[in-house]
Order: C-alpha cells, then sequence, then structure tokens
C-alpha cells in the first residue's frame, strides 16, 4: 500500500483517557506497526504536559521513545516561532502552561492562541482574546474538535471556543492539530515522504480519518472510543478503511485485506 508513515490517535484509539490501553493487544499492534514502519501517536489532547502524557504511555508499553508523541503544542511552537508570532494573549490550563515557555504573554502581541476547552471560563473571561483579535491579531487554535469523551459522557471541545471568537471577530481560526496540513506537512518533512504516503488512523470520523482523507492522506476509522455507531456515513469524504480496533491495524497495512473497499 505504499505507506511509509503511520499516525495514530491516543485517546480512544490505542489509550482509554490516556489511563489504560483501549483494547487488549493495543501494545502488540503498535510493535508490529513499529516492524513495518516508523509511527507516530498523533494528539488532539491540550491539557496534559507532554511530558506527563508522554510518560503515561510509556508505562502502558505504547510509547518507546518521547518524539514518537507528537501534540499541538509542539506544531504551535514550530509555526508560531516560524512566523514570528510567539507573543500575545494565551488560553491555556495551568496544568499545560509549561508547554508554552516559549510564548511571551503580551497584551498587545500578534496572537491569542487558543489552547484549553475553557470549561471553567466565563464568556467576560475572552473578551480580552476577542477584542485583540478586533486589533489585528491573527487567531490560532490547537485543534477544533467538536465534543471528547470525558468519562462516561461526552463534553465540548475546542472547536465551539474558536467557533465563538471567530465568529464575534470575524478572524477565521488557524488550527494546529489534526486535521491540520500545517501538522502533517511538518511531519512528512520530518520522515522524508509524501502526505499520500501517511495513513492517520483515529476514533474520530471527521477530524481522524475523513480530515486526512480530505487532504490526501489515508484515513482510518476505528470502532473504539468516542465511535459511534454510523459515524463513518456521515463525513465526506469517507474513511479509506473502518477496522474494529487498533489490533486490525498490522493486517491491514500488510495489505491482507481488500483495499480500498473495507468498510465491513
Amino acid at each position: 500500500m505504499g505507506m511509509r508513515l503511520v499516525c495514530i490517535d491516543v485517546d480512544g484509539t490505542v489509550s482509554d483517557r490516556f489511563e489504560r490501553p483501549t483494547v487488549e493487544g493495543a501494545a502488540a499492534a503498535l510493535a508490529a506497526v513499529r516492524r513495518q514502519c516508523p509511527l507516530r501517536l498523533v494528539t488532539n489532547a491540550t491539557s496534559i504536559p507532554h511530558a506527563a502524557l508522554a510518560a503515561r504511555l510509556h508505562a502502558q508499553g505504547l510509547l518507546e521513545d518521547p518524539r514518537e508523541l507528537i501534540t499541538p503544542a509542539a506544531t504551535a511552537r514550530r509555526v508560531l516561532v516560524e512566523r514570528g508570532h510567539a507573543s500575545g494573549l494565551l488560553i491555556v490550563d495551568d496544568a499545560a502552561r509549561g508547554d508554552f515557555a516559549w510564548f511571551e504573554e503580551a497584551a498587545g502581541g500578534p496572537a491569542v492562541v487558543l489552547a484549553t476547552e475553557a470549561h471553567d471560563l466565563r464568556i467576560a473571561d475572552l473578551q480580552p482574546a476577542f477584542r485583540r483579535l478586533l486589533d489585528g491579531a491573527e487567531l490560532y487554535t490547537l485543534q477544533q474538535n467538536r465534543y471528547f469523551r470525558g468519562g462516561s459522557d461526552l463534553v465540548t471541545d475546542l472547536g465551539p471556543v474558536a467557533a465563538f471568537l471567530s465568529y464575534a471577530s470575524g478572524r477565521e481560526p488557524q488550527n494546529l492539530g489534526k486535521p491540520s496540513r500545517l501538522l502533517f506537512e511538518a511531519l512528512a518533512r520530518e520522515t522524508g515522504c509524501s502526505l499520500g504516503e501517511i495513513a492517520m488512523v483515529g476514533d474520530d470520523a471527521e477530524f481522524d480519518a475523513s480530515g486526512a482523507v480530505a487532504i490526501g492522506m489515508r484515513g482510518l476509522l476505528v470502532r473504539t472510543g468516542k465511535y459511534r455507531a454510523g459515524d463513518e456515513d456521515g463525513v465526506s469524504p469517507p474513511p479509506t478503511a473502518v477496522l474494529d480496533s487498533i489490533a486490525d491495524l498490522p493486517a491491514w497495512l500488510a495489505g491482507s485485506w481488500d483495499f480500498p473497499n473495507l468498510h465491513s
């Protein structure tokens, strides 16, 4: 199938709420993938520092090297520093603030960076960001997911907050997480492959699977985590394939199943 890099979502795909492997055999599946091609664990999680998340995943046998773990904060650092936008207003949970030590918080800076779901903020708390955007600052969001699974419930993610600030200010948010082209083009350059040689695997039909296909990659949806029956039918373009779980990925990569009509 010509895959030279496999990107795999974390929460709901290989690790349940970052506390335990999602399915039996998840660690073995990742080990099998590594024997076939390089992989990156790509998460849109924004409330857990990179070092803490890497330690959890290593303890679960899911991560061999911290450099395999890609977070939106790492993409933000690369993109904003390159653009000279590493200062401005930062909306972030205290627990994750350490990942932004490179960002200068300054009221008049060129960027507004949304890095938290803002569950504990009021609309009044977002007014400084709104006014700064009206004055010309760029709006960056670490991701634009609509919701995620928090325990037994689905709860809103960064996407609705980014939409609020965008609608109010008229500034289009620039997404730094999945399925951002900025993110995957950086990974392609790093590994020396093209977007067409990258597969993205995850439990979010829109942002993991369909979003990957839309930018020229392969997008695989797994029926674990936040997946709900029929999700694959509600997105366009459709996923490249739908797998029961991450345990089925090595066989798909090995080409033992028919391609591309794998929607069983």
